[in-house]
């Protein structure tokens, strides 16, 4: 995730609830993610902890410290107790639907305390380096790729598989060798065939000077 979808928001309270005090508020884009840590007494230590969203009807749990191995895969929440009255929540990858109240909450043995509350407010998701310098592009008149400029996605045309971009190289190559291959077929057959006049010449040469010698005798 790039730092502009990123958003680390870093809550340190002392320990005394805050039920009658306004929530936070906190503005993250679209895809973005905030880190909240709250502390909690000493007292409460072995206490569950959970991350509440609160509702008309009051606080929906959504993640607690309690161990939970029936949590589906996938999740985007995560309840930390760090120990020493320190409890860390995390919500990744925010979305429209997540704007809402939230807050900490120990089930102590007084009953629930609320440890901080936040308002959590989406705002449009932040535009990517590509996207700006496409922007910035289209401003100055220059073509823009289509395949850049739909932040969103487009469909194009399939890239040719690896296989296919290396077809031409490999029949070039081919055509290369085979083209190699006839030269030295062909550089063979001259050879032997020069081997053979030679061969020629040298028994026409042969039988020439036995004539001439037979001649001279007689």
């Amino acid at each position: 995730m790039g730092p502009n979808l990123l958003l680390l928001l870093l809550l340190t309270l002392a320990g005394q609830g805050s039920v009658g005090s306004l929530p936070e508020v906190l503005q993250v884009p679209v895809g973005g993610s905030i880190l909240v840590q709250c502390h909690y007494r000493l007292q409460d230590v072995k206490a569950r902890k959970v991350w509440c969203r609160f509702l008309l009807e009051g606080c929906q749990p959504l993640v607690s410290s309690a161990v939970d191995r029936r949590a589906p895969e996938g999740t985007r929440m995560f309840l930390t107790d760090l120990g020493g009255g320190l409890l860390q929540v995390e919500m990744l990858t925010l979305r429209e639907e997540d704007a809402g109240e939230y807050g900490c909450v120990v089930e102590g043995a007084a009953g629930p305390q609320t440890l901080h509350r936040i308002a959590l407010e989406m705002l449009p998701p932040a535009p990517s380096l590509k996207e700006e310098e496409v922007e910035k592009t289209s401003k100055t008149g220059v073509l823009v790729d289509k395949h850049f400029s739909d932040p969103v996605g487009s469909a194009s045309p399939l890239e040719p598989s690896w296989d296919e971009k290396r077809a031409p190289g490999k029949q070039a190559l081919q055509d290369s060798g085979l083209s190699q291959l006839s030269l030295r077929i062909l550089l063979i057959l001259g050879v032997v065939l020069l081997l053979g006049l030679l061969v020629v010449a040298v028994v026409l040469f042969a039988v020439m000077a036995k004539r001439k010698g037979t001649n001279t005798s007689c």
